[in-house]
């Protein structure tokens, strides 16, 4: 269980009214709300005071993969995997190829993402990576990199927020011009811990606007 400084309000267990004498009643029901309303005051205090947000748990996850990921047809568009998690409350991985970050809640989203791209031969490579919201790709959400040379290794990470149904996913889509491109973890090697060949945080912000926005 987590470490919580406030304590779970329950709804008090009230007593029952007696058929005669209501001041002993009274009394009770009195002390009873009393402490409960006390409780209730306190804990707001807190959360709406200073740094009050620390008491507050908010969806978010952490996925990455360790296995290198080539490309297996050039030109042809192929899924980001995140075979490990680190972190997750209220959303998960789903999809045989670990690709499908599903949110339980709506709201607007926050994702961090990070890959490792690797060229393993001379020739000029373009590559492109973008979003995919259930299945759509999302319009000029593409960025692209452009790798050079034999071993040349570059890192194509951007920040994006993103507003999501409950059970809708996102997926992180790439392609290359070139079967030599892949997606390049490294396994541990003293003093360096490893490297991930992607990876993605994701963070809950806030809850969807009245209006939602038209995708472009």
């Amino acid at each position: 269980m987590p470490n919580r400084l406030i304590s779970r309000i329950q709804a008090p267990a009230l007593p029952v009214p007696p058929s005669g004498d209501p001041s002993e009643y009274l009394s009770s029901l009195n002390n009873i709300l009393r402490l409960f309303f006390n409780l209730t005051t306190g804990a707001l205090n807190l959360v709406i005071g200073s740094n009050g947000g620390r008491f507050l748990e908010k969806p978010n996850g952490l996925f990455f993969s360790t296995t290198d990921q080539p490309i297996a047809v050039a030109g042809t568009a192929q899924v980001v995997s995140f075979e490990n998690t680190y972190l997750t409350g209220g959303m998960s991985i789903n999809g045989g190829s670990d690709s499908q970050i599903t949110v339980t809640y709506s709201g607007v989203y926050n994702f961090q993402f990070t890959a490792q791209l690797e060229s393993s031969s001379a020739s000029t490579k373009n590559v492109h990576l973008w979003i995919s919201r259930d299945g759509v790709d999302v319009g000029y959400s593409a960025k692209h990199v452009i790798l050079q040379g034999s071993s040349d290794i570059t890192t194509a990470d951007w920040n994006f927020n993103i507003d999501l149904q409950a059970g809708s996913y996102i997926e992180m889509k790439w392609v290359s011009d070139d079967i030599d491109t892949s997606l390049h973890a490294e396994a541990p090697s003293s003093p360096v811990p490893g490297e991930p060949s992607a990876v993605i945080a994701v963070t809950f912000v806030s809850v969807l606007p009245e209006t939602l926005p038209t995708p472009p």
